[in-house]
């Protein structure tokens, strides 16, 4: 299994490149890194954009361009030939511990997602290499939605309300998220 970072979305809220930004001072997208890289052998980052080639990692493009995560998530499996996970790039507070849960709670069915308090978290998950062509039809329809795939493609919800202590799954989609993400950040 490989983990790839979707980083190829616009930021249109936020007004700048999401994983880039500096949250203490480190690009958002570093905290993901490092965590993936404790997990799995292969870390890659699933965007076209230059500037993501300071990180030393793989770019993977999407072969099938503008279709959103569900694009980036096709991308992934397309290129790995094998079961992948999936985190967002604005997920700086991941932990080993989720990770780990997730990869050894794997089922067969094409995807396993975490839950936190009752929130589907569809870009904090794993999704095998048989879903590909689900995905493919998907995106040939113009079905982007992760709720929808994981619904009709009966994913596997692993809930880690119980698991992990704080909510990890705070991402930032604007400067106002941003501003509250770096506040907290800075009592941790």
């Amino acid at each position: 299994m490989e983990a790839y970072i979707l980083a190829g979305g616009k930021s249109t809220r936020m007004g700048e490149d999401k994983g880039l930004k500096k949250l203490n001072g480190i690009p958002i997208i570093q905290f993901s890194i490092e965590v993936l890289s404790q997990c799995f052998p292969s870390v890659k980052i699933n965007t076209d954009k230059e500037d993501y080639k300071q990180f030393g990692l793989e770019l993977v493009s999407d072969k099938i361009k503008n279709k959103g995560p569900l694009g980036g998530i096709h991308a992934a499996l397309d290129h790995s030939k094998k079961d992948v996970f999936v985190v967002s790039c604005d997920m700086p507070f991941i932990t080993f511990e989720a990770i780990n849960y997730l990869v050894n709670n794997l089922s067969t069915n094409l995807a396993t997602i975490a839950s936190y308090n009752g929130r589907i978290q569809p870009l904090f998950g794993i999704y095998t290499y048989d879903a590909l062509q689900f995905i493919e039809d998907k995106l040939a329809d113009n079905q982007l939605k992760l709720t929808e795939f994981i619904i009709e493609s009966e994913s596997k919800v692993i809930d880690l309300t119980e698991i992990i202590e704080k909510d990890i799954f705070s991402n930032i989609n604007t400067q106002e998220e941003f501003k509250k993400i770096e506040k907290n950040f800075k009592t941790i």
